[in-house]
């Protein structure tokens, strides 16, 4: 039993290794920003060319 309890003891005060960190690609949030930016500026470009021409 008290076998037992040394074992328990001594996993417990044990330091946790850290874990790596898992690095993240921005690339798909990057392209989503690109294309929704793109389709702002020509929904803009567009509205303007309208405004233009109906003067």
């Amino acid at each position: 039993m008290a076998q037992i309890q040394k074992q328990t003891d001594t996993k417990q005060s044990l330091p946790v290794p850290p874990q790596p960190e898992e690095e993240t690609s921005l690339r798909g949030t990057f392209a989503s920003v690109m294309i929704l930016g793109t389709l702002i500026i020509l929904s803009w470009l567009s509205a303007f060319f309208l405004f233009l021409e109906r003067q």
